[in-house]
Parts: C-alpha cells; structure tokens; sequence
C-alpha cells in the first residue's frame, strides 16, 4: 500500500491552498491506474510452492508422499541409517535452499557413508546367519537319524565327533555345534512341534477318521494307551501316530476319556470319529460298556472293527483247542527248544551233527510263542529240517544218562510227531500268508472277504488230500525209516490215527475261521466292498442293479437314516448322506467307476472323491468313510514294539512326552530328504538362549 501511495503522489500533487476547487487538480489517466493495480500485491492471494519432479534427478535422496493432502519430503538416506531430522520427520519447505542445505549438512554426509557399511555388515550377517543355520540343520539331520533308528541320545556328541573326523563340511570346526543335552531334547522338541503341526493340518482336511487304540505294559509296568489315527486326503489313505499315554487303570470310561481329551487337544470332534479298530478285548468291544459302546454315544454311526489279523490268530487258537494232539505237539516243541537254549554244549553238538549229515538247509530252532502271530511256523520249520540231527543227539544224551534227553527223544521220534511236522508245515503257510496280507500297512476292507475264502478253500484241498510236504514225507519214510533215522511207532494203527486226527484239526481251523469273520458282523464293511469295488462288478450292466440292492439297502440303512440317542433328553443324530440321492445314483456311479477301467477299491474311492465329488456328493462322503475305517489294529502292536525298543532297561527313566516324541519321529513318514528342517530350525532356536 506504500508504494502505490508513492504512485499516486507522483502522478498528482495538490495545490497549495486549501481550496477545494477539482480544477486546479490533475486527473490520473486509467491506463496509469491499471498499471499501478497491476504493481501492487495481492493481499488476497498468498504465492504458494509445491514440489518439483526435477529435484529427484539432482537430489537422488529425496522422496516425496502425500499425507492428509499436503506434501511431506523425507530423506531415504537419513532413514536407513536411523538419522532423527527434519527430513526423518517430513518436512514441508519447499525451496531448492532447502534441499541443497540438507544435502550438505553433517548428519546426511554421514548416512550417505554409512549405508555402503551397513549394506555390507548385512550382508556378512545373512552370509553369517545362513551358515549358522546351515549348521544347525545338519545337527538336526544327526538328531533325526538318532530317533528314527533308535539310537539314545547319550550318543549325539560321539557321532558329531565321528563326523568332525571324517571333516563333514558343517562338523569340521566345533563353532557353531551343541553338545548339551538339553539341547539335543530342544532339537527333538522342535522336529517334533513340526510333525505335529503337519499331523494337524492332515486332520483338519479329512471329514472322518478311524482310530485305532490299544493297550499295554511298559518295561516299568506302566499301563500305556497307544492311538493312531487313519484318516483321507482327496481319498489318499494315511495312518499316523497320535500318541502313546499313561492311563490309571484299563477300564473302559479311563480309556475313552483319554481318547477324548487327545482328539480335543487335536481340535477333532468325536462325531467325526467314524471307525474304531482294536483288538477284540470286551474292554473295547463290549456292547454296553466297552470304548466303543462309548463313543457311539458321541457319534451315532461309529462302527467297531474286530482286528482281522487278530482274528486269524484266535481261529488258530479255538482249533488247537479243539484237539488235544496240536497241545501236545507245540509243547513238545517247547521242550525241544529249551532243552538246547540253554545248553551251549548241546547246541554246539546239534550243529556238528547237522554238519556231519551233510543237509544244506541248515535251520536254527526257534520258540513257538503264544503272542507271536508266526512263530509256530518257524518252530516247525526248525523241527522239520533239524529233525534226524535231533534224533541222533538226544540219542547220544540218552544213552549217556540224561533222563530229560530220553523223554525227549521218546516224544519226538514216533511216527505221529515226525506225521504232525510236515502237516502242519502245509497247514500253516496258509495261515502265514492270511495272517501276512492282513499286517500290511494298506489293508483295506476289500481285503478280507476274498483272502478268507481263498484261505478256507485251500484249507478244504489239504483236509481232503496230504499237501506237498505230507506226501513227501510218506514217501521218503517206509519200513521205519525216515532220512535214515529210525521212526518208532510206524505201524497202519498210528498212521490211520495221525489221519484221522488231521482230518479233524483242518476241519476245526475252517469252522473257526467262519465263526472269527461271520458274514452279519462284516455286513457294512462287505457292503461297502460290493459297491466301492469295480473289480468284483458283473459284466453286464443289467446284473448291476441286483448285484447292488442288497449292499445298497445295508449302507443306506446305516448311514442315511437318523439314529436315536440312548438318552431321551438328547436330540436323533441327522443322518449323514440323503437315502432318496444315495439310492438314485447309484448305478450311475457304478457305471462311471467301472468306465474308469482297472480301479480296485482304494483308487475307486480316490476318484471318487477327488473327481466325482461335485457330481455324486453323497456317495463321496460314503468314500471318504469307506476308506478310514481301520480293519486292524496292527499299527498299534507295531507302535508297542517300537515303544519297548526305545523304552529298555537302559533307558527306564524316559518319560511319557519323551518316549512319545521319540516314537513320532521314528513312526513318521519324513525322511531325510523330504523332512522340513527349516522349520524345525526356526522352531529351535525360538525355544530359549542356549550355550554351544
């Protein structure tokens, strides 16, 4: 206002007198007056800066956001080094002074010479960390291999020693290696926290799962509950090891509150819980009190599954029993192999008989054991290989005075034990093999029938005509002579009672083995057979629907009808599949499983749920069943053996979650190669501060 004030005056000057007369005063022309306007400063409008593109190609540094609207500049430099300024902080002044006076001050100098450093301390860091942990993950590899092959871990810092020798690139300094015990049971812990991470990702994806559970003693009479879970994956079949548990006592409730308190741990609900397999004891198989009897309060459509392979070593049992001579003959051979176990002298003199003989087939005796599914048939085969060797020897004793080999020799050297021998030796093998087929990790239910069948049928061939080893032996022995070995008691009357007597065992092991799998109580498992299994379909496509209705009309009825809660109070289970939708696909899912060609009954049940799942629901859910209800228990017993292997008498003080995480590594189906030791490495070395 000053300055336009000068204007004006320069452009009029008053008169000297005070007379108001316009006259004497000079107009101020217009243009004049625009071009004061013009000069003067607009009050109302504030000259305003913003930020210039042009600065980044000149000031490398500088970055620009905008915040709530406005314009903040920082300084990249200032904040990697950690630098507090106006330009960590945002500043506002939109000069080029600006810049250039913090591009040269102290404080950006020195970020500007520290990232070059930094970038380098990071990257010794990463190069240190990597190594560091590329060692670590080689000692896990060590603890690993400890656990799956049973090996205490007393023996870690002996076997990194071996590898420090050997120069192992990660062992041939000791920097970086742990020694501790502590630390060796952090790295189970941690390998351990990674299988159990997977086995619950396994158990969120399957919709239902078996469980197996079985129970017994440690070496310092612990009683101990072992669970394994069979559940699917997009219809892939997985058995994995849930835990081995302390339980106060073998009751049912004990048992089955130990079960539901490790799936709830696993975040599994019982409902899903959709087979039990066990052995067989009325502990777990009793109808109004057993585990499962207990669970199907829980979940209505539960179905409990006798162990088929402990099935088969009862129906052994129930015909032994039934004849007195099959007794008699496995304590024989009980004696015969006690007698010598705890001889040296007198197992050294066996083999030096079995060596004068000149017979290839050398066989050690073995120990026919009640628990041990097989071991009657390797007794046997030792009997029968070693057997003139025997005769010859206990001879020797005998005559030399000892009264125990005399009655030995008595039992052994008639006709009927020698007869006996190589029956059973054709007997068992069939037994062996049912036995065999139903151990295998993927037995499934389309297993059963057909083995059974094909096990009764060669039974009923060898009741009605001697088997191979028989008829060899009736060859080879005539006038009392067998291998050279004279056989006492070989006369008509002992040979048509060793024929009636075996007649009569082989009948008896085919009525046990019917009475152990009577159709009615495999009736879901056989129905599930007939409608899963594309191989046993009939040709035509007309027999179909008759070969399916009676398998049809079992599940349905057990799985897609509403069961009725024992409490009154309680609410019916909904059924699980919709009859009117199960019944109307049938035989077309049939159809379509047969146009796959060459399915069997697990890869039907894969398909099914994997590509016909959107298509037929119902009847994959009726797969995703299928395939998880557990047939046997063996998985359990094979659990107990691995526990008594890691748990003995030199390692008695391994506690429950010890053994259990031990058992876990060894029981998984990782490797070396395929297990995630990244992982476990991370996990480790989150667990606490530690010394090397």
């Amino acid at each position: 206002m000053a300055k336009q004030a000068k204007l004006k005056k320069y452009f009029f000057k008053p008169s000297r007198s005070n007379d108001d007369n316009t006259d004497n005063e000079m107009a101020i022309p217009p243009a004049v007056n625009e071009t004061v306007d013009a000069l003067a400063p607009d009050r109302k409008k504030q000259r305003s800066r913003a930020f210039r593109p042009v600065w980044k190609d000149t000031f490398t540094w500088l970055r620009c956001d905008i915040i709530d609207g406005e314009e903040i500049l920082f300084c990249s430099h200032c904040e990697k080094s950690g630098r507090k300024n106006g330009f960590t902080k945002g500043a506002t002044n939109m000069r080029t002074s600006a810049l250039i006076e913090h591009s040269q001050s102290n404080e950006h100098i020195l970020s500007v010479n520290t990232i070059p450093q930094q970038t380098a301390m990071k990257g010794h860091c990463e190069r240190a960390n990597e190594a560091s942990n590329m060692k670590l993950c080689s000692q896990l590899k060590v603890v690993f291999h400890m656990a799956k092959n049973d090996i205490a871990g007393n023996q870690y810092a002996g076997l990194t020693e071996l590898l420090r020798e050997v120069k192992a690139p990660d062992f041939v300094t000791g920097d970086g290696i742990y020694r501790h015990g502590d630390s060796v049971d952090d790295m189970e812990k941690a390998i351990d926290e990674v299988l159990i991470k997977q086995l619950d990702e396994k158990l969120k994806k399957s919709d239902f799962i078996g469980i197996i559970i079985d129970e017994t003693v440690n070496i310092t009479v612990d009683k101990k509950l072992i669970i394994y879970a069979k559940l699917q994956i997009k219809g892939k079949v997985e058995t994995c090891f849930l835990g081995n548990y302390d339980v106060h006592s073998g009751t049912a409730q004990c048992i089955f509150d130990k079960v539901d308190e490790v799936l709830r741990e696993r975040d599994v609900k019982l409902s899903s819980v959709i087979g039990l397999g066990s052995d067989g004891a009325s502990v777990m198989m009793g109808k109004r009190a057993g585990v499962g009897a207990l669970l199907k309060r829980e979940s209505a459509f539960c179905i409990q599954v006798h162990c088929v392979a402990h099935r088969v070593a009862l129906a052994e049992i129930d015909a032994a029993k039934a004849v007195d001579q099959v007794g008699v003959y496995k304590r024989t051979v009980s004696s015969v192999y006690s007698f010598y176990k705890h001889s040296a002298s007198r197992t050294n003199r066996l083999r030096q008989m079995t060596a004068a003989l000149g017979d290839e087939d050398v066989k050690s005796l073995k120990q026919q054991c009640a628990v041990r599914w097989l071991s009657l048939h390797r007794a046997v085969e030792g009997i029968k290989l070693n057997w003139p060797a025997l005769v010859m020897e206990l001879h020797e004793e005998a005559v030399g005075g000892n009264a125990q080999a005399k009655g030995i020799l008595g039992q052994i050297q008639p006709y009927c034990f020698i007869a006996w021998t190589h029956a059973l030796a054709d007997v068992l093998p069939v037994m062996t093999k049912l036995n065999l087929v139903f151990q295998k990790e993927d037995v499934n239910l389309a297993t059963i029938r057909p083995m059974v069948h094909a096990s009764v049928a060669a039974l009923t061939q060898l009741r009605d005509s001697p088997g191979p080893e028989e008829e060899r032996f009736q060859a080879d022995c005539q006038n009392g002579m067998y291998r050279d070995v004279n056989v006492t008691h070989a006369d008509d009357r002992s040979r048509q009672a060793f024929s009636n007597v075996r007649v009569r065992y082989i009948t008896h092991l085919i009525d046990a083995l019917h009475n152990r799998f009577p159709e009615e109580s495999l009736s879901i498992i056989t129905s599930f057979d007939v409608l899963l299994n594309p191989s046993r379909y009939p040709n035509a496509q007309s027999a179909l629907q008759i070969y399916a209705e009676p398998a049809l009309k079992t599940i349905i009825g057990h799985f897609g009808q509403g069961i009725a809660s024992e409490d009154d109070s309680a609410q019916a289970s909904a059924p699980l599949i919709d009859a009117t939708s199960a019944h109307r696909d049938a035989i077309p899912v049939m159809t379509a499983l047969r146009g796959y060609g060459g399915l069997h009954f697990l890869t039907a049940c894969e398909v099914l749920v994997r590509d016909l799942g959107n298509i037929y629901p119902e009847w994959a859910t009726l797969a995703k069943i299928a395939c998880v209800i557990p047939v046997s228990s063996v998985p359990a017993e094979r659990g107990f053996s691995l526990q008594n292997r890691i748990k003995t008498a030199q390692r008695s003080r391994l506690g429950e979650n010890k053994v259990t995480r031990l058992m876990r590594i060894a029981s998984c189906g990782e490797t070396l190669g395929t297990f995630d030791f990244e992982s476990a490495a991370t996990h480790f070395t989150g667990l606490k501060k530690r010394r090397k």
